[in-house]
């Protein structure tokens, strides 16, 4: 009998796998010879644990270091903590983790967890015990003043909705008689988690990083909230950290005690101009937006198209719009309803619709928001011009409190 040759492609497959092979076993050798880099271990930051957030006019102490380790402002309804990160050669694995449950207040609200870093957190906390000019553009770093060396926008870290009364109000009469067949059982807390890895150098590499929470609660009750960041580094010993520039540009979110939310949307674009000292190559920007106001027409329930230009070049048009809200109903026991009426193929039908169900601007209650990453490309040293418009945004009145939180941080090698 004739023995056949093997055929090509099982060759072209044992070849290709001993190639791969032999890379491995020379990268593991290249870390067993000299190259190894230390392994110091995993490492977690407690932020909070059970703290109360809640709103109290002359609250006393507001401003200063409470016993606690962290600062309480505007009458409670932000905590700011100074934490020390510690710097890790190999690559870490980092998360942060947010559980909320209500203290008492039974209605959504917006929420933060963001970071300044060093000095610029420095000059939050003055400026916010000092007050003064909290209702310009510039007074929470909405965008960066190049006048200024400190002052920056905040780093949002993740972005939330609280649900309608999860927890202090999960085991009422009222929301168990209201409870919907598609919910077993109210939930009793909400938890949210971030991956934070990709901004290892800008959370390590910092004398001080100044991490604060925010909700915006108008209740004497509020929310009890715990967070933490957790480090988990690497096993492999050449696994390096990598090295990689985070840059906050913007953030319109409402942090200080007499700001006003930002409602120019529907004048003009905001334009966010920011500077490379050297040319960069594969930068990302990671790009966060929430529309507001609830009333009937406004921004919170009304699809609004959004616009972003990079250096007068279109980078995305897109219309940020959340369908899957009724996915978290269980979250939300304190949620109003009322019935809704409906014809499918002849046969009207009758059913409860809950607020908390209702589609709205890239945020449902009880839900984190997702940052829309946006892959840049190469960028060359100099300046530069992220450009956002709005153009069907509603105008803030007496009556219609229309705002958009928008944020947008760039990152590159």
């Amino acid at each position: 009998m004739t023995r056949q040759p093997p055929r090509l492609g099982a060759g072209l497959h044992l070849g290709l796998y001993l190639i791969l092979w032999a890379a491995i076993s020379a990268l593991l050798v290249s870390c067993q010879t000299g190259n190894d880099l230390p392994a110091l271990g995993d490492h977690t930051v407690v932020l909070w644990s059970a703290d109360t957030m809640a709103f109290v006019p002359g609250r006393p102490m507001d401003t200063v270091l409470t016993d606690r380790g962290d600062f309480r402002l505007d009458a409670g309804r932000i905590r700011l903590k100074p934490i020390a990160l510690p710097h890790r050669d190999r690559q870490c694995a980092i998360t942060v983790d947010v559980s909320l449950r209500s203290a008492g207040d039974p209605w959504d609200k917006s929420g933060t967890l963001f970071a300044f870093a060093d000095g610029a957190g420095r000059d939050y906390l003055q400026r916010m015990q000092q007050g003064g000019d909290a209702d310009t553009i510039g007074f929470a770093g909405i965008v960066s003043d190049p006048e200024e060396a400190n002052r920056e926008p905040a780093l949002e870290l993740l972005r939330f909705i609280t649900p309608f009364g999860v927890g202090h109000f999960s085991h009422s009469e009222r929301a168990q008689a209201f409870k919907p067949e598609s919910v077993g059982a109210w939930a009793d807390s909400v938890h949210w988690s971030a991956d934070l890895s990709h901004m290892q150098s800008w959370l390590t590499d910092t004398d001080t990083l100044w991490v604060g929470i925010y909700i915006d609660t108008w209740t004497a009750e509020g929310y009890n909230v715990s967070a933490s960041i957790t480090m988990e580094e690497s096993d492999l010993p050449c696994d390096v950290a990598l090295d990689q520039t985070t840059r906050p540009l913007l953030n319109t979110t409402k942090l200080a005690h007499d700001q006003r939310p930002y409602t120019a949307f529907p004048e003009s674009p905001l334009t966010v101009p920011f500077t490379l000292d050297a040319a960069s190559k594969g930068a990302t920007l990671d790009f966060l937006t929430t529309g507001h106001g609830g009333h009937a027409g406004g921004d919170e329930f009304t699809e609004q198209e959004h616009l972003l230009l990079l250096d007068g070049d279109t980078l995305k048009r897109w219309t940020p719009w959340r369908t899957d809200c009724g996915a978290y109903r269980r979250f939300n026991p304190t949620s109003g309803f009322w019935p809704s009426t409906y014809v499918v193929r002849g046969d009207t039908l009758e059913e409860r619709v809950a607020s908390s169900d209702l589609s709205r601007s890239n945020w449902c209650p009880g839900d984190d928001v997702k940052p829309l990453r946006l892959e840049l490309g190469d960028l060359a040293a100099g300046e530069h011009t992220l450009e956002i418009a709005i153009p069907g945004a509603q105008s803030w009145t007496d009556s219609t409190f229309n705002f958009w939180n928008i944020a947008a941080t760039l990152h590159h090698p």
